[in-house]
């Protein structure tokens, strides 16, 4: 208890030095916590009234409300030492849009491999997370997620069981873009307004990352399960699975804003749009009662 209490001392230090960005007033729940998640059945796969998914039984479990923010992975470096993958390899992936119109048929022409990114230069260089405390961690591999979800007490959730959150007590089919985008076309998460990749018009309030809360939450109270990044999900072999789609999904390219999205990614690269959030078992979180924090 005392290791984690210095963490989280370390923690709110690190958002003190880089300044925790402002929030618009009324508008983000950036508050931690996590929430209870009852057993039931997901139609995991669900993607509109074509494909109705295949009914999934899931336990009970806990899952963080929102997305592990650089300020809580900033304590589980300051508690462990933890060096990530970019670090270690010197730099990551990062979204660089193209100075003119180009095919969207070679994603090659907007990632570049950029020296010097990592999860404190999300970016590249020149880049820093003043301000942006309390947005999603992002390059990040999928060990480097799952070595923080080990930390914290949890792991990283499973497809049935992020599905299982993202959906809430969900009994029916959805239009796909009815996760994303309200039936007047109204943003309710943070994706790509625009023609990708050239220009994001920010009709949601961001262009690029937000802070986590800032859309409404879903049926079991969690926020930013679709869009703002894509998230690690537990998985075996070479390639890991990223679900829910990030701030760079448009109408015009992948569209991957919904909970039956995924992607196959290289689980030992890091991005600038992929986070994490993790998961904890029911028996496990409800003994743990010093380190709640519904």
């Amino acid at each position: 208890m005392r290791a984690r209490a210095t963490a989280l001392l370390a923690g709110l230090a690190f958002a003190t030095l880089i300044g925790a960005r402002a929030a618009p007033a009324g508008r983000c729940d950036i508050a931690d916590g996590r929430v209870f998640i009852p057993a039931g059945t997901v139609p995991l796969g669900e993607d509109g009234p074509d494909r109705p998914g295949t009914p999934t039984p899931v336990a009970a479990f806990w899952i963080d409300r929102h997305e592990v923010t650089n300020r809580q992975f900033a304590a589980f470096v300051a508690a462990t030492g933890h060096v990530t993958r970019a670090e270690r390899d010197g730099g990551s992936a990062v979204f660089v849009p193209p100075a003119a119109p180009v095919p969207l048929d070679d994603a090659a022409r907007w990632w570049r491999f950029v020296r010097g990114s990592d999860w404190r230069h999300p970016q590249g260089p020149g880049s820093d997370l003043r301000d942006h405390a309390d947005d999603p961690v992002v390059q990040v591999d999928r060990e480097d997620a799952a070595a923080f979800a080990r930390w914290a007490g949890g792991a990283l959730p499973d497809a049935a069981q992020w599905e299982r959150a993202a959906r809430g007590d969900q009994t029916d089919t959805r239009a796909q873009t009815s996760w994303a985008f309200t039936a007047s076309g109204k943003p309710r998460a943070n994706v790509w307004e625009g023609v990708f990749p050239m220009r994001d018009t920010g009709d949601d309030g961001y262009t690029g990352i937000a802070p986590v809360g800032c859309f409404e939450a879903g049926g079991f109270g969690l926020h930013d399960m679709v869009g703002n990044v894509w998230e690690w999900v537990a998985g075996t072999g070479p390639t890991g699975l990223v679900k829910g789609g990030s701030y760079l999904c448009a109408m015009n390219y992948c569209a991957n804003f919904r909970p039956a999205a995924f992607q196959a990614q290289e689980q030992d690269l890091g991005t600038s749009h992929i986070g994490f959030r993790v998961a904890y078992a029911e028996r496990r979180h409800a003994s743990a009662s010093g380190l709640k924090n519904d």
